[in-house]
């Protein structure tokens, strides 16, 4: 077996110096402070664009807000302070922020669990989703219309040491790996598994989990070997807790199985205007350089995509609005 690829503790918003965490619920509650949610990227924001308010639904126009959701447990993508636990801070939340300012509206955001995220902006509780949801084929044909803003990779989280030497799902045969409730990070473990039972190796256990925060904790307690969800909130965990966990990254392959690992703004299928005036603004701060320094504030450059690379639907090709 190869050398686990063990990531090292990065140094961004959620350095371990400044993040104060005494058990797993303060896990969930990182953050480095009072600067957390106002990186020097804010600095960079975009001017108001008329045309593309011009782009927006009328209700979005006569409220002058959008509505987005997401878990607030997945530092850097979205957390809270710790000082205060109602608004949420990180990458996702800065994006909304710029892409308002060029909107010429207030992002407003709830906080939900991942099995409530899409039917929540399907049934109008929430504009859009912004932080959590993967771009697949599958959900672009059929579920909702997605905008990809951010580029990433799986890891996942191990107690420190690595007691199983996990160095991908595929050593993962026998072990119990757990994944968020119905997402793509459970169809790769599946698909892993599969591969398992195919060369005559055991079968890996998948538990499901709604949140970051129960998996984290049952990593520490022992109930399951690992937890599989994207690299920068593993790295994050680790940061928090170094002498609890380590991440190891997965192959690209294997993440591929299910998830291009593409991260999208979910915006419902009755609502083509909005997904079209979000991808023109989110193009106006790629190109205006406010997208590349938000990122950096995280260490996530390489994250990042390009203004061509904003496409709504970009798996399908389906028309924006449209079912197939």
């Amino acid at each position: 077996m190869s050398t686990p690829h063990l990531l090292p503790p990065t140094v961004t918003k959620f350095a371990v110096a400044a993040v104060a965490v005494a058990t797993l619920a303060g896990l969930a509650a990182c953050s480095t402070g009072s600067d957390a949610g106002t990186p020097a990227a804010t600095e960079a924001a975009a001017s108001f664009d008329q045309a593309l308010f011009d782009e927006l639904p009328a209700a979005n126009q006569e409220s002058k807000a959008v509505s987005f959701g997401a878990l607030w447990e997945n530092p850097p993508m979205v957390n809270v302070s710790v000082d205060d636990s109602t608004v949420p801070i990180g990458l996702a939340p800065e994006l909304a922020a710029a892409l308002g300012d060029v909107l010429g509206v207030t992002p407003e955001w709830q906080n939900l669990q991942w099995p409530a995220q899409l039917p929540g902006v399907q049934s109008g509780n929430v504009d859009a989703l912004l932080g959590q949801v993967s771009v697949t084929a599958e959900r672009e044909v059929g579920v909702v219309d997605l905008i990809p803003f951010y580029r990433g990779t799986y890891s996942i989280l191990v107690p420190a040491g690595n007691p199983e030497d996990l160095d991908s799902l595929a050593s993962g045969c026998g072990l119990t790996l757990g994944g968020g409730v119905g997402s793509t990070v459970s169809a790769m473990i599946t698909a892993a598994s599969d591969a398992c039972v195919a060369e005559g190796e055991p079968a890996i256990s998948v538990a499901e989990y709604p949140n970051a925060q129960n998996a984290v904790s049952a990593v520490q307690a022992g109930t399951i070997d690992g937890w599989v969800d994207g690299t920068a909130n593993q790295l994050a965990a680790v940061e928090a807790l170094p002498d609890a966990f380590a991440a190891v990254e997965i192959p690209v392959a294997e993440s591929e199985v299910a998830d291009p690992g593409l991260l999208g703004i979910a915006v419902a299928k009755s609502n083509p205007e909005l997904s079209t005036a979000l991808a023109d603004a989110l193009k106006v701060i790629i190109e205006n350089g406010t997208y590349e320094e938000i990122l950096a504030g995280y260490g996530l450059e390489s994250s990042a995509l390009t203004a061509d690379e904003v496409v709504i639907n970009p798996l399908s090709g389906t028309p924006v609005g449209e079912t197939e």
